[in-house]
């Protein structure tokens, strides 16, 4: 084999006669361009491990798919996360040098993509650069309520969709607009952070009348990102100095003491680019220059409970049967529709219940008990909710039925083989089995519901769908894959009774 280096990585099988492009998906590099070094394992031909612009990366199968060795490296500069990992699209960034990159919800390998629809910021930059007359830098939106900013600290506001704005816009008297966080369910509050030597933080509780600075005891240096949970009267800060998180009256413009706090003393010392809560809010991201994308639970959680689904922390409905996470706090009981929910575990920052297989809806009264007393919850309910189990980075909880090792990209599916799928909210079983009890290693009771999985929209034989054995409220689906199949990253997803899953990736080979 002969390979040859550049902006791509190529091989050749046949002496140099024909060349195959090895790191190529769509004309964009997998791995980024300016490759210039690669070593190949003397004991496996397939083992290959580059060096690059954007970091060190290895294939284990002669180049067909590739994984990052970049942990702690700088080389990947994300300046702007327009989804998270958890969205249902999965994630998208913007990277310098690569432009748009995207990871697929529980894929392991970020791919570039085209810079089409998805530069709607852009789009809108430009659009309304056009109308103000102004270098328009930040664009934030919400149920027609639009704001901009510009390279000079001009704030403007449109209450009709961009059609007219303010008369005379909002002068901060700070250097450039980089980000608007606009609250989706009210958008008479917004917030900016701005770079320059004027205030970094800025909050309108009346649609652009009036703004007032939320500095206090921020760092000095420029402020590149910024996102709020308006129910906690949390902000979060990405800075020159990392992200910096603190708490505001959001409602209440005279209320200006917010008192910063650094959280990035963990994570490498680099400017933090952009933040963003994931759509169920329990979730935070943080993009660092240079090193990429990091999450950890959302410290504001701690002050407000949420009861989200457990296999993909999604606001989805619940099902009988199914597992809940109460994110932000340690409950000790459960009660809702004259039915216990058995709490299976609990910590100060998170505790998981099961609903009751008897439980009916479509909503329930759920009662959570706490050390600060009762909290109520509307919990909506219906018979089957399913969704696919995810670990906290995305990845989907996929197993070979042969071996019982995890899939991923590393440990890939093949043709004709068995997978198994670890799942939540399929709702009752037969027999019936008592909620908060492990189901047994033999004969575990069975889904009643129909239930089909699709590969790529293709159906797939489903063997069996049972509860999990050894678990509580975990279900097994065992599928038999096609003896042949689109070789790569594919979408899975499941359909019980009519209701979809979340759509996980899977890597098959032939």
């Amino acid at each position: 084999r002969i390979y040859s280096l550049g902006n791509h990585l190529w091989g050749s099988s046949d002496g140099g006669h024909s060349w195959t492009n090895l790191t190529s998906y769509k004309s964009q590099s997998v791995v980024g361009r300016g490759i210039h070094g690669l070593a190949v394992s003397p004991a496996n031909p397939n083992q290959l491990v580059l060096a690059n612009d954007f970091g060190v990366w290895r294939s284990l199968d002669g180049g067909l798919t590739w994984a990052g060795l970049n942990q702690r490296l700088p080389n990947l500069a994300v300046r702007r996360i327009l989804a998270t990992p958890s969205s249902a699209g999965g994630a998208l960034a913007m990277v310098d040098g690569l432009g748009f990159v995207g990871l697929p919800p529980g894929g392991e390998l970020w791919q570039p993509l085209p810079a089409t629809a998805e530069d709607l910021d852009g789009a809108l930059r430009q659009r309304y650069a056009s109308i103000l007359e102004a270098e328009i830098t930040a664009v934030g939106s919400a149920s027609g309520a639009i704001y901009a900013g510009s390279a000079d600290g001009r704030l403007w506001v449109s209450l009709d969709g961009g059609l007219t704005f303010h008369a005379q816009p909002y002068r901060s008297g700070g250097g450039r607009v980089e980000r608007i966080y606009v609250d989706p369910a009210s958008p008479r509050l917004a917030l900016a952070a701005l770079s320059g030597n004027g205030p970094r933080v800025l909050r309108t509780t009346n649609s652009g009348v009036f703004w007032d600075a939320l500095d206090y005891n921020l760092p000095a240096g420029p402020a590149h990102g910024i996102t709020a949970d308006r129910g906690t009267g949390a902000i979060y800060l990405a800075t020159d100095h990392g992200v910096f998180y603190g708490h505001a009256d959001l409602e209440n413009p005279s209320a200006n003491a917010v008192d910063w706090r650094d959280l990035t003393a963990r994570l490498p010392d680099a400017p933090a680019t952009d933040v963003r809560l994931d759509p169920a809010g329990v979730q935070l991201y943080v993009a660092l220059d240079g090193y990429g994308l990091y999450a950890t639970a959302a410290p504001h959680r701690l002050r407000s409970l949420q009861v989200v689904n457990a296999a993909d922390f999604s606001t989805r409905p619940a099902a009988p049967g199914s597992l809940l996470s109460i994110v932000g706090g340690r409950v000790s009981g459960a009660r809702g529709g004259n039915l216990d929910y058995p709490v299976l575990a609990a910590s100060d920052e998170e505790s998981q219940i099961q609903v009751p297989f008897e439980a009916v809806g479509p909503n329930v009264a759920l009662a959570l008990q706490t050390a600060a007393g009762n909290v109520m919850w509307g919990l909506a309910v219906q018979p089957v909710s399913p969704a696919v189990l995810l670990t906290r980075d995305g990845a989907p909880a996929l197993f070979d039925a042969d071996s019982g090792l995890p899939l991923d990209a590393r440990n890939t599916a093949h043709s004709n083989g068995r997978l198994q799928i670890m799942a939540t909210g399929l709702g009752k079983v037969r027999p019936l089995w008592p909620t908060g009890l492990a189901a047994p290693l033999e004969n575990p009771p069975v889904v009643e519901a129909p239930v089909k999985a699709f590969l790529d929209g293709a159906p797939l034989q489903v063997t069996r769908a049972t509860l999990a054995p050894g678990y509580v409220g975990f279900y097994l689906i065992e599928l038999q894959l096609p003896a042949i199949t689109n070789a790569g990253s594919s979408a899975l997803y499941l359909n019980v009774d009519g209701q979809e899953s979340n759509r996980v990736r899977i890597v098959v080979e032939p």
